[in-house]
């Protein structure tokens, strides 16, 4: 499964739309992490699942990011989608990453710092009281709308695959 990740676009639909056009094969989804919800009214995606959590700049809801935080189930992983303002990601990841902890995720998705992030907690290691029994890693795609940096997830079994792409 190949999954095309967006954040932080603000008011920037069209960096998406040139985005998902470079893609060499069609994403079998589209995920958006916050802050130009209403951007997403001006994707044309006729047959391609888009799902969206809202941002600290989405003030009301859109069709598509009606809540703060979703959890995914594809290929066997649980995907948590956040923005990442109410966790406090810019002072840090350890609210998140006990929260995702607690939600047994896997995979965890952030957005709201513009910067393009990846971390991997190794299987094994402790967060609070729980011990991971798998990896969990942490992806922020960076901001398309400012510095037009997106990500990329290829899901298959137990593997994943991160990319970070920029226009």
């Amino acid at each position: 499964m190949e999954l095309l990740i967006f954040s932080d676009s603000h008011g920037r639909a069209e960096n998406m739309s040139i985005a998902i056009d470079r893609q060499v094969k069609s994403p079998d989804a589209i995920l958006f992490l916050g802050d130009g919800a209403r951007d997403l009214d001006r994707l044309f995606l006729i047959d391609t699942p888009l799902w969206a959590v809202r941002g600290n700049c989405d003030w009301s809801a859109s069709d598509y990011a009606d809540k703060t935080e979703r959890l995914l189930y594809l290929e066997g992983h649980t995907i948590l989608m956040v923005h990442g303002h109410e966790w406090g990601v810019k002072g840090g990841l350890g609210a998140l990453i006990a929260h995702a902890s607690d939600v047994e995720a896997d995979i965890v998705l952030f957005g709201h710092t513009h910067q393009p992030t990846i971390k991997t907690i190794a299987a094994g290691e402790q967060i609070g009281k729980t011990i991971l029994s798998r990896p969990m890693y942490l992806f922020n795609p960076g901001s398309i709308g400012y510095d037009g940096s997106f990500g990329t997830i290829t899901l298959k079994g137990e593997s994943v695959l991160f990319g970070h792409g920029k226009l």
